[in-house]
Protein backbone atom coordinates (compact mmCIF):
# COMPACT_ATOMS: atom_id res chain seq x y z
CA UNK A 1 0.00 0.00 0.00
CA UNK A 2 3.01 2.33 0.91
CA UNK A 3 6.29 2.64 -0.87
CA UNK A 4 9.09 5.16 -1.01
CA UNK A 5 11.11 3.32 -2.89
CA UNK A 6 14.57 2.08 -2.92
CA UNK A 7 16.70 4.76 -3.24
CA UNK A 8 15.06 6.11 0.16
CA UNK A 9 15.64 2.60 1.25
CA UNK A 10 11.83 1.82 1.88
CA UNK A 11 9.07 0.14 0.28
CA UNK A 12 5.51 -0.41 2.10
CA UNK A 13 2.71 -2.27 0.88
CA UNK A 14 -0.57 -2.37 2.86
CA UNK A 15 -2.59 -4.70 0.66
CA UNK A 16 -0.18 -6.46 -1.75
CA UNK A 17 3.44 -6.58 -2.07
CA UNK A 18 4.35 -3.64 -4.52
CA UNK A 19 7.57 -4.63 -6.83
CA UNK A 20 9.22 -1.45 -7.48
CA UNK A 21 9.94 -1.28 -11.89
CA UNK A 22 12.97 -0.27 -13.41
CA UNK A 23 13.88 1.56 -16.59
CA UNK A 24 10.98 3.14 -19.05
CA UNK A 25 8.62 1.00 -17.09
CA UNK A 26 9.08 2.82 -13.68
CA UNK A 27 5.75 4.56 -14.03
CA UNK A 28 3.64 1.29 -13.26
CA UNK A 29 3.94 -0.92 -10.48
CA UNK A 30 2.78 -4.51 -10.37
CA UNK A 31 1.12 -6.22 -7.53
CA UNK A 32 0.82 -9.75 -6.97
CA UNK A 33 -1.10 -11.19 -4.10
CA UNK A 34 0.40 -14.87 -5.14
CA UNK A 35 3.55 -14.11 -3.13
CA UNK A 36 4.75 -17.34 -1.13
CA UNK A 37 4.92 -17.22 2.19
CA UNK A 38 8.21 -17.90 2.24
CA UNK A 39 9.10 -14.80 1.12
CA UNK A 40 7.97 -12.99 3.78
CA UNK A 41 9.72 -14.87 6.73
CA UNK A 42 12.83 -14.28 5.29
CA UNK A 43 11.71 -10.85 7.08
CA UNK A 44 9.40 -11.65 9.83
CA UNK A 45 8.30 -10.02 12.30
CA UNK A 46 9.59 -11.88 15.09
CA UNK A 47 9.20 -9.67 17.71
CA UNK A 48 5.42 -8.43 17.44
CA UNK A 49 3.61 -6.38 19.91
CA UNK A 50 -0.30 -5.98 20.08
CA UNK A 51 -0.92 -2.49 18.45
CA UNK A 52 -3.42 -1.74 20.21
CA UNK A 53 -1.13 -1.58 23.41
CA UNK A 54 0.92 1.06 21.54
CA UNK A 55 -1.86 3.61 21.83
CA UNK A 56 -0.66 7.01 22.92
CA UNK A 57 -2.49 9.82 24.27
CA UNK A 58 -0.97 11.95 21.44
CA UNK A 59 -2.66 9.58 19.00
CA UNK A 60 -5.93 11.39 19.38
CA UNK A 61 -5.49 12.53 15.22
CA UNK A 62 -6.12 9.10 14.66
CA UNK A 63 -9.67 7.49 14.77
CA UNK A 64 -10.14 4.93 17.87
CA UNK A 65 -8.74 1.44 17.39
CA UNK A 66 -11.38 -0.72 15.62
CA UNK A 67 -11.10 -3.14 19.33
CA UNK A 68 -11.08 -0.41 22.05
CA UNK A 69 -15.18 0.44 21.43
CA UNK A 70 -17.58 -1.91 21.06
CA UNK A 71 -19.81 -2.37 17.51
CA UNK A 72 -22.77 -0.26 17.07
CA UNK A 73 -25.85 -2.22 16.53
CA UNK A 74 -29.31 -1.16 15.53
CA UNK A 75 -30.29 -4.92 16.39
CA UNK A 76 -29.40 -7.72 18.23
CA UNK A 77 -30.33 -9.71 14.86
CA UNK A 78 -28.98 -13.05 14.67
CA UNK A 79 -25.94 -13.26 12.53
CA UNK A 80 -24.69 -16.74 10.04
CA UNK A 81 -21.49 -15.83 9.14
CA UNK A 82 -21.24 -18.59 6.58
CA UNK A 83 -24.23 -17.04 4.61
CA UNK A 84 -22.88 -13.09 4.73
CA UNK A 85 -18.66 -14.36 3.88
CA UNK A 86 -20.18 -16.45 0.84
CA UNK A 87 -22.77 -13.40 0.24
CA UNK A 88 -19.98 -10.88 0.28
CA UNK A 89 -17.09 -13.55 -1.90
CA UNK A 90 -19.96 -13.81 -4.30
CA UNK A 91 -20.03 -9.75 -5.21
CA UNK A 92 -16.50 -9.70 -5.31
CA UNK A 93 -15.80 -12.46 -7.24
CA UNK A 94 -18.09 -10.77 -9.50
CA UNK A 95 -16.13 -7.69 -9.77
CA UNK A 96 -13.06 -9.36 -10.48
CA UNK A 97 -15.06 -11.55 -13.19
CA UNK A 98 -16.70 -8.18 -14.82
CA UNK A 99 -13.87 -5.94 -14.75
CA UNK A 100 -10.71 -5.76 -16.27
CA UNK A 101 -9.88 -2.07 -15.11
CA UNK A 102 -11.03 1.56 -14.54
CA UNK A 103 -9.64 4.74 -14.60
CA UNK A 104 -10.43 7.28 -12.37
CA UNK A 105 -9.36 11.08 -11.49
CA UNK A 106 -7.49 10.39 -7.87
CA UNK A 107 -7.33 13.29 -5.61
CA UNK A 108 -4.59 13.13 -2.58
CA UNK A 109 -4.65 15.51 0.42
CA UNK A 110 -1.51 15.19 2.84
CA UNK A 111 -1.04 16.22 6.16
CA UNK A 112 2.03 15.45 8.49
CA UNK A 113 1.80 15.09 12.07
CA UNK A 114 3.73 16.78 14.65
CA UNK A 115 4.74 14.50 17.54
CA UNK A 116 1.97 16.38 19.58
CA UNK A 117 -0.33 15.09 16.96
CA UNK A 118 -0.69 18.60 15.50
CA UNK A 119 -1.89 18.16 11.85
CA UNK A 120 0.09 19.92 9.49
CA UNK A 121 -0.52 22.66 6.12
CA UNK A 122 -2.62 20.33 3.42
CA UNK A 123 -0.20 19.05 0.81
CA UNK A 124 -2.31 17.76 -2.65
CA UNK A 125 -1.39 16.05 -5.43
CA UNK A 126 -3.74 15.10 -8.90
CA UNK A 127 -3.23 11.90 -10.94
CA UNK A 128 -5.51 9.89 -13.79
CA UNK A 129 -5.31 6.98 -12.08
CA UNK A 130 -5.77 3.16 -14.02
CA UNK A 131 -5.90 0.10 -12.21
CA UNK A 132 -6.23 -3.18 -13.93
CA UNK A 133 -7.13 -6.60 -12.40
CA UNK A 134 -5.90 -9.88 -13.89
CA UNK A 135 -5.53 -13.66 -12.76
CA UNK A 136 -2.27 -14.81 -11.04
CA UNK A 137 -0.85 -18.19 -10.24
CA UNK A 138 -2.56 -20.43 -8.02
CA UNK A 139 -6.04 -19.06 -8.37
CA UNK A 140 -4.43 -15.23 -6.73
CA UNK A 141 -4.77 -12.14 -8.29
CA UNK A 142 -2.62 -9.57 -9.65
CA UNK A 143 -3.23 -6.22 -9.67
CA UNK A 144 -1.47 -3.15 -11.42
CA UNK A 145 -1.67 0.58 -10.50
CA UNK A 146 -0.34 3.64 -12.96
CA UNK A 147 -0.66 6.92 -12.22
CA UNK A 148 -0.29 10.16 -15.14
CA UNK A 149 2.60 11.30 -13.13
CA UNK A 150 5.65 8.83 -12.54
CA UNK A 151 5.00 6.28 -9.83
CA UNK A 152 8.57 7.24 -8.06
CA UNK A 153 7.48 7.99 -4.28
CA UNK A 154 9.44 11.18 -5.13
CA UNK A 155 6.12 12.34 -6.75
CA UNK A 156 4.37 12.49 -3.63
CA UNK A 157 4.06 13.55 0.06
CA UNK A 158 7.10 12.30 2.54
CA UNK A 159 8.58 10.67 -0.37
CA UNK A 160 6.33 7.52 0.48
CA UNK A 161 3.52 6.54 -2.10
CA UNK A 162 0.01 4.98 -1.02
CA UNK A 163 -0.47 2.01 -3.43
CA UNK A 164 -2.75 -0.70 -3.21
CA UNK A 165 -6.21 0.62 -1.77
CA UNK A 166 -9.02 -1.01 -4.39
CA UNK A 167 -7.77 -4.27 -3.53
CA UNK A 168 -8.69 -4.50 -0.21
CA UNK A 169 -11.94 -5.93 -0.28
CA UNK A 170 -9.96 -9.40 -1.26
CA UNK A 171 -9.76 -10.18 2.05
CA UNK A 172 -13.58 -11.57 1.17
CA UNK A 173 -12.25 -13.50 -2.23
CA UNK A 174 -12.57 -17.23 -1.54
CA UNK A 175 -9.18 -17.57 -2.18
CA UNK A 176 -7.84 -14.96 0.30
CA UNK A 177 -10.62 -15.52 3.18
CA UNK A 178 -9.59 -18.95 4.63
CA UNK A 179 -6.47 -16.55 5.75
CA UNK A 180 -8.50 -14.74 8.15
CA UNK A 181 -10.51 -15.55 11.21
CA UNK A 182 -14.19 -13.96 10.93
CA UNK A 183 -16.49 -12.81 13.31
CA UNK A 184 -19.90 -11.90 12.26
CA UNK A 185 -20.86 -8.99 15.25
CA UNK A 186 -24.67 -8.01 14.18
CA UNK A 187 -26.90 -6.14 12.66
CA UNK A 188 -25.38 -2.62 12.33
CA UNK A 189 -25.65 0.36 9.52
CA UNK A 190 -24.30 2.03 6.78
CA UNK A 191 -25.31 5.21 5.23
CA UNK A 192 -29.22 4.12 6.66
CA UNK A 193 -28.90 0.86 4.77
CA UNK A 194 -28.72 -2.45 7.29
CA UNK A 195 -25.14 -3.95 7.23
CA UNK A 196 -24.37 -6.53 9.08
CA UNK A 197 -20.76 -6.04 10.75
CA UNK A 198 -17.73 -8.85 10.61
CA UNK A 199 -14.89 -8.86 12.36
CA UNK A 200 -11.45 -10.21 10.27
CA UNK A 201 -8.55 -10.88 11.78
CA UNK A 202 -4.90 -12.46 9.83
CA UNK A 203 -4.40 -16.16 10.89
CA UNK A 204 -0.77 -16.52 11.90
CA UNK A 205 -0.93 -19.87 11.32
CA UNK A 206 -1.22 -18.89 7.34
CA UNK A 207 0.40 -17.57 4.49
CA UNK A 208 -0.13 -13.71 4.54
CA UNK A 209 -0.92 -12.68 0.89
CA UNK A 210 -1.85 -9.64 1.07
CA UNK A 211 0.50 -7.31 3.74
CA UNK A 212 4.08 -6.98 4.02
CA UNK A 213 6.34 -4.18 4.31
CA UNK A 214 9.94 -4.16 2.74
CA UNK A 215 12.66 -1.93 4.19
CA UNK A 216 15.80 -1.63 2.91
CA UNK A 217 14.96 -5.12 0.75
CA UNK A 218 13.56 -6.92 3.98
CA UNK A 219 10.69 -8.03 3.75
CA UNK A 220 8.33 -7.94 6.85
CA UNK A 221 4.87 -9.60 7.16
CA UNK A 222 2.02 -7.44 8.47
CA UNK A 223 -0.70 -8.93 10.04
CA UNK A 224 -4.41 -6.87 9.83
CA UNK A 225 -7.17 -6.90 11.44
CA UNK A 226 -10.25 -4.92 10.84
CA UNK A 227 -14.44 -4.44 10.40
CA UNK A 228 -16.24 -4.63 7.27
CA UNK A 229 -19.72 -3.12 7.23
CA UNK A 230 -21.96 -5.62 4.36
CA UNK A 231 -25.05 -4.34 3.12
CA UNK A 232 -27.92 -7.20 4.50
CA UNK A 233 -29.94 -7.00 1.38
CA UNK A 234 -27.11 -7.02 -1.35
CA UNK A 235 -23.73 -8.27 0.56
CA UNK A 236 -21.97 -5.91 -1.03
CA UNK A 237 -18.80 -5.18 1.00
CA UNK A 238 -19.85 -0.91 1.59
CA UNK A 239 -16.65 0.23 4.28
CA UNK A 240 -14.02 -1.77 5.37
CA UNK A 241 -11.97 -0.38 8.51
CA UNK A 242 -8.20 -1.98 9.17
CA UNK A 243 -5.69 -1.91 11.95
CA UNK A 244 -2.49 -3.48 12.81
CA UNK A 245 -2.65 -6.88 14.66
CA UNK A 246 1.02 -6.04 15.75
CA UNK A 247 3.44 -3.47 15.92
CA UNK A 248 6.62 -4.09 14.28
CA UNK A 249 9.40 -2.32 16.15
CA UNK A 250 12.26 -3.11 13.79
CA UNK A 251 11.11 -0.43 11.69
CA UNK A 252 8.94 1.38 14.67
CA UNK A 253 5.72 0.68 12.88
CA UNK A 254 3.46 1.65 15.35
CA UNK A 255 0.46 2.95 14.15
CA UNK A 256 -1.33 1.70 10.79
CA UNK A 257 -5.05 2.70 10.62
CA UNK A 258 -7.06 2.49 6.91
CA UNK A 259 -11.05 3.16 6.23
CA UNK A 260 -12.14 2.78 2.39
CA UNK A 261 -15.84 3.72 1.32
CA UNK A 262 -17.43 1.84 -1.73
CA UNK A 263 -19.67 3.27 -3.92
CA UNK A 264 -21.77 1.46 -6.60
CA UNK A 265 -21.39 1.72 -10.61
CA UNK A 266 -24.54 0.64 -12.79
CA UNK A 267 -24.20 -0.91 -16.20
CA UNK A 268 -27.20 -0.20 -18.14
CA UNK A 269 -28.64 -2.92 -20.10
CA UNK A 270 -27.08 -5.52 -17.61
CA UNK A 271 -28.57 -6.98 -14.71
CA UNK A 272 -24.69 -5.78 -12.37
CA UNK A 273 -23.85 -3.35 -10.03
CA UNK A 274 -20.10 -3.18 -9.00
CA UNK A 275 -18.66 -1.70 -6.25
CA UNK A 276 -15.79 0.48 -6.21
CA UNK A 277 -13.65 2.43 -3.63
CA UNK A 278 -14.40 6.26 -3.37
CA UNK A 279 -12.54 7.69 -0.18
CA UNK A 280 -9.91 5.72 1.31
CA UNK A 281 -8.12 7.17 4.37
CA UNK A 282 -4.77 6.26 6.08
CA UNK A 283 -3.29 7.37 9.51
CA UNK A 284 0.87 6.18 9.61
CA UNK A 285 3.05 6.20 12.42
CA UNK A 286 6.03 4.44 10.84
CA UNK A 287 9.91 4.65 11.72
CA UNK A 288 8.86 8.25 13.34
CA UNK A 289 6.90 9.86 10.49
CA UNK A 290 3.61 10.48 10.74
CA UNK A 291 1.08 11.28 8.51
CA UNK A 292 -2.47 11.85 7.44
CA UNK A 293 -3.73 11.29 4.23
CA UNK A 294 -6.84 11.00 2.35
CA UNK A 295 -7.75 9.81 -1.23
CA UNK A 296 -10.17 10.55 -3.35
CA UNK A 297 -11.54 8.85 -6.56
CA UNK A 298 -14.11 10.63 -8.80
CA UNK A 299 -14.74 10.46 -12.55
CA UNK A 300 -14.62 6.78 -12.69
CA UNK A 301 -14.58 5.09 -16.11
CA UNK A 302 -15.29 1.08 -16.32
CA UNK A 303 -13.76 -1.17 -18.57
CA UNK A 304 -14.89 -4.71 -19.14
CA UNK A 305 -14.96 -6.93 -22.58
CA UNK A 306 -17.62 -4.48 -23.99
CA UNK A 307 -18.67 -2.08 -22.17
CA UNK A 308 -17.63 1.46 -20.71
CA UNK A 309 -19.65 3.54 -18.23
CA UNK A 310 -19.64 6.22 -15.88
CA UNK A 311 -19.38 6.19 -11.58
CA UNK A 312 -23.12 6.02 -10.36
CA UNK A 313 -24.34 8.61 -8.41
CA UNK A 314 -22.49 9.43 -5.07
CA UNK A 315 -23.63 7.68 -2.18
CA UNK A 316 -24.23 11.22 -0.16
CA UNK A 317 -21.84 11.63 2.65
CA UNK A 318 -22.47 10.91 6.42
Amino acid sequence: MLSTGRFSGFLFTAVLLVCPLSGNRASAQSQNASAPNGAASRGANLAAIPSRELRRPSDAWVPPDIDSVAPSLIAPASCSLPDVVAGAAKRVQELVNNLDRFTATELLAHQSVSGSGKLGKVETRKFDYLVSLGPGQGGYLTVQEYRSRSSNPVQFPDRIATEGTPILVLVFHPSYARDFDMKCEGLSSWHGQPAWQVRFEQRRDRPNRLNNVVVKDKMYSVRLRGRAWILADSYQVARMETDLADAIPAIKLRVEHLSVEYRPVEFPGRQTELWLPAIAELFLDLSGRRFYRRHSFTNFTLFSVDVDQQFASAVPPR
